[in-house]
């Protein structure tokens, strides 16, 4: 009974040089396309690429919303520019970042106010988890293999 609920709102505001998405509602695979056009529009009306994305007030998020943010993340790094999740300490999207380990691809933090003052700031951008992950690990000497007995 997709017919029932409303769509998801966007708002979308600048705080000096960043720009606020704030999603609200639920994010499945029949709402996604709606909200990721929004999405889109957002990267193609401002310059300056500092980019905080709310969810603390969406109520569900399916694959397919983690899916458009992964896409929007790829797109704002591609183009040199940063962004920022903002996940309630509660809540159903961070239990789904959690659980699909996407907290350990996104810059994320608990509060408006937090990831603002972290893209106020022009302290250099930490490396996100997967490219510390690219970094050479030391490899273990391989495991010798058991011979059979000798002398047979």
């Amino acid at each position: 009974m997709t017919g029932d609920r409303e769509p998801p709102q966007v708002q979308s505001w600048r705080l000096g040089p960043v720009r606020v998405l704030r999603l609200i509602g639920e994010l499945d695979a029949v709402t996604v396309p709606a909200v990721a056009v929004a999405l889109e529009k957002a990267l193609l009306t401002f310059e300056d690429l500092r980019l905080v994305v709310d969810l603390t007030q969406v109520s569900f998020i399916a694959s397919a919303g983690v899916g458009a943010l992964v896409k929007m993340r790829q797109e704002v790094q591609r183009r040199g520019g940063r962004l920022i999740v903002v996940l309630a300490p509660q809540g159903r999207a961070r239990r789904l970042f959690e659980l699909t380990r996407m907290v350990d691809h996104f810059e994320v933090r608990l509060t408006l106010p937090d990831a603002v003052h972290a893209l106020r700031s022009h302290a250099p951008r930490p490396f996100l988890p997967e490219q510390i992950r690219q970094s050479p690990e030391p490899t273990p000497p391989p495991t010798p293999i058991p011979r059979g007995p000798t002398g047979a």
